[in-house]
């Protein structure tokens, strides 16, 4: 089991920096339902909503593409990430100039929303190229990487916890506070790396080749998991009122709950993966070997974050889902009832979503990027059909059961296409899962007596 807990170690940080973000976010969220109300909350939810599906489908996979290629070739770091920023940047201007002319079509009837809207947009190209600096910190430090990705919420939450104590809390107060914390994380980030690699590195044309090659098929990727993600939302905000919104956010927000520690998995199993079949494809040309089946060590690594992924995500929906009612009234107020059967009906699909998004980052790590996007384009499709005939009967209900069923169908081909790459059959996978636990049930039995024990 040591060659597990250098792994281990890293999902065990990574999960502790993901729950204090969590943390960090269930209070600002908490703030935010109280104090801007069901139709405030339902706002900050469309502006934000908007603005990161934007920025994940804008920035075309080079963000997963600079951390790839920086831990799969540490020597070409420098020139990575300064390719990598360039065509962040010229990205994130187009991004923030098309959401800032679309803010009033979007929000027609609100101009305050409106407004917000334009602004987070127009900070787009810095919210763009700082994400260039945080992804490579994750490919080399991933200590220093969890603490730049918590700057942003917890210095957000700290200027929410000020406004709400002093002038009061509004949308436009909210929304600064994001912009401010996320030019802080971006002044971070950059010195972060820069004493990491002193080295500034040039603009090649090689390296935007390779990035934009990746990236390619990373976007192809993720944009059918960002409609199957953000989609309900979206839709909701065109054909339901602002407060049904807020009732479905909160409960997606509690639906999420999981994903903290899931995720962790998949962050840190992405660039380990990839640094380990580059150095498992070097050796097996050293030694003239073809064929021989996926590595021990890459196949290793992915069984582990997927199945315990999957394991956590089950866990906690089911205590979520068990603590809910006693929770939302206490927590939130009695208005905020209705998210309670939201939460019932997103919990199944929510606790396959975080396994979900470690197997794409596996199988991204693997530079399999287009096969992620093959399964979760069929998520996509289902999610599409499934608001398109359940919201206009259902409302906000239907977007929660579309939601669930096109998770459950992504997952059963990621799942399958994990175990193809690795070349695990899967009549074997109950018994891989009982040795591994066994395994490591007999080494805490060894860690034991080195207590002390009688």
């Amino acid at each position: 089991m040591d060659r597990d807990r250098g792994y281990l170690a890293g999902v065990r940080a990574t999960a502790a920096t993901s729950l204090a973000v969590t943390a960090a976010g269930a209070v600002q969220g908490i703030l935010l339902a109280r104090l801007l109300g069901p139709a405030g909350r339902g706002a900050y939810a469309i502006v934000t909503s908007y603005a990161s599906a934007a920025a994940a489908v804008g920035e075309c996979g080079l963000t997963a593409a600079i951390c790839f290629f920086v831990a799969r070739q540490p020597g070409r770091a420098p020139d990575v990430v300064r390719t990598g920023g360039a065509l962040l940047l010229a990205l994130g201007v187009v991004v923030g100039v098309g959401g800032y002319l679309a803010a009033p079509l979007v929000l027609p009837h609100d101009p305050t929303a409106a407004r917000a809207f334009a602004i987070v947009f127009a900070a787009e190209p810095v919210i763009f190229v700082s994400a260039c600096w945080v992804f490579a910190l994750q490919a080399t430090r991933l200590a220093v990487w969890n603490l730049t990705r918590a700057v942003q919420p917890l210095l957000q939450l700290v200027g929410v916890g000020v406004l709400a104590v002093t002038v009061g809390l509004t949308l436009g107060g909210t929304v600064a506070c994001l912009l401010v914390s996320i030019a802080v994380q971006a002044v971070f980030a950059a010195v972060l790396w820069r004493l990491d690699v002193p080295t500034r590195g040039r603009i090649r044309r090689d390296e935007a080749r390779r990035l934009l090659r990746y990236g390619a098929g990373v976007f192809l990727s993720a944009l059918p998991y960002l409609l199957s993600a953000q989609l309900d939302i979206l839709i909701l905000a065109l054909l339901v009122e602002p407060a049904q919104v807020g009732y479905y956010a909160v409960a997606v927000s509690m639906s999420l709950i999981s994903q903290p520690i899931c995720v962790a998995f998949g962050n840190v199993a992405m660039p380990r993966l990839a640094r380990q079949s580059a150095v498992a494809a070097g050796a097996a040309v050293a030694a003239g070997a073809g064929g021989a089946g996926a590595p021990s060590g890459p196949r290793r690594t992915a069984m582990i974050a997927v199945g315990a992924s999957l394991a956590c995500g089950i866990v906690a929906a089911g205590v979520m889902s068990a603590l809910a009612p006693i929770v939302v009234p206490r927590v939130l107020g009695a208005r905020y009832g209705p998210s309670v059967h939201l939460l019932w009906l997103l919990a199944p699909g929510a606790a396959l979503l975080g396994c979900n998004r470690v197997t794409d980052d596996v199988l991204r790590g693997l530079d399999r990027a287009l096969t992620v996007a093959r399964c979760e384009g069929v998520g996509s499709a289902l999610t599409v059909v499934g608001l398109a005939v359940l919201v206009p009967i259902l409302g906000v209900e239907g977007a929660a059961i579309a939601s669930t069923v096109a998770y459950t169908a992504s997952f059963l081909l990621l799942f399958r296409a994990v175990l193809r790459a690795v070349d695990v059959p899967a009549r074997t996978v109950p018994a891989r899962a009982y040795g591994l636990l066994a395994a490591r049930a007999a080494s805490r039995r060894r860690v034991v007596p080195l207590g002390g024990g009688r």
